[in-house]
C-alpha cells in the first residue's frame, strides 16, 4: 500500500516522517567503511499539508502539485551506538514529500534540494519505505566516499 497516496487523497493536514539516511560506503585504508547514518527519530517530524497551487510566469501557468513539508529547521542525529543527541552534522535541513502529477508519476521525497527519490513501501502494508538517490559531491564534513546512491529508509505515521 502506498501511504502517501492515502494521505494526499484524504488530505490529511499532518504528517509525520521519520527518516534515516545512510552515506555511501568510504573508503578507508584498510577497504571500506560504513560511515554512521543520519536520522530523524521516531515518531519524526510533523509534516503539514500544503495544497496545490497554480504560478504564473513568464506567460506560462503551471500548477504545482500538493506537498508535506516541514515547517522550520531541522535537527539531525547521528545513528547508531554513541548517539547521544547532539553534535551531529545537520544532514536534514527541509523535507518536503510532494503528490504524484504531471510533473512526477509517483510520490516524489525530496531532502534539502539535495536528495530526491520515489519512495518504495513495504510489500506487507507497512507505513515503512526505502528510496536511493545520488547527492551533491562534496557535501561538507563527510568523508570520501564511492560513487554509489545513499539510502534513505523512512516510516510515515498521521
Amino acid at each position: 500500500m502506498d501511504w502517501l497516496a492515502e494521505f494526499f487523497r484524504q488530505k490529511t493536514a499532518t504528517i509525520n516522517l521519520s527518516l534515516w539516511a545512510y552515506p555511501p560506503l568510504a573508503l578507508g585504508p584498510d577497504g571500506p567503511v560504513a560511515p554512521q547514518g543520519y536520522c530523524l527519530p521516531y515518531p519524526g517530524v510533523p509534516l503539514a499539508y500544503v495544497p496545490a497551487s497554480t504560478v504564473e510566469r513568464d506567460g506560462a501557468t503551471w500548477t504545482l502539485p500538493a506537498h508535506y513539508r516541514t515547517s522550520g529547521p531541522l535537527v539531525t542525529h547521528i545513528a547508531g551506538p554513541g548517539d547521544n543527541g547532539g553534535g551531529a552534522p545537520a544532514l536534514f535541513r527541509s523535507v518536503a514529500i510532494y503528490a504524484p502529477s504531471p510533473l512526477n508519476e509517483h510520490a516524489l521525497v525530496r531532502i534539502n534540494d539535495t536528495f530526491a527519490f520515489v519512495p518504495l513501501f513495504s510489500a506487507d502494508g507497512a507505513p515503512g519505505f526505502t528510496g536511493t538517490s545520488f547527492g551533491e559531491t562534496g557535501l561538507d564534513a563527510l568523508p570520501p566516499s564511492m560513487k554509489l546512491p545513499w539510502t534513505f529508509d523512512g516510516y510515515v505515521t498521521i
